[in-house]
């Protein structure tokens, strides 16, 4: 099973939390869940972290997409 939540590392506290792929896009916002930092995603970001975590969570979304469902397997 492919776990669906992506790593994130604040760029103030650089304390690591988990937030849900699906959630993860282009204009997000979340809290930092330690310091409570605002951090928005932005692929023009400058920041390493925001950006790492922006194609970590489109890989994800890419892999949960291209894996065939379990009830639209043919019954033969």
């Amino acid at each position: 099973m492919i776990d669906d939540k992506v790593k994130i590392k604040c760029t103030k506290c650089s304390q690591i939390f988990r937030e849900r792929a699906q959630k993860i896009r282009n204009g997000f916002q979340t809290n930092c869940q330690h310091c409570n930092r605002l951090i928005t995603f932005d692929t023009s970001s400058e920041d390493n972290n925001i950006r790492r975590a922006l194609m970590s969570a489109k890989e994800v979304r890419m892999a949960l997409e291209a894996r065939p469902k379990e009830g639209s397997v043919a019954q033969v």
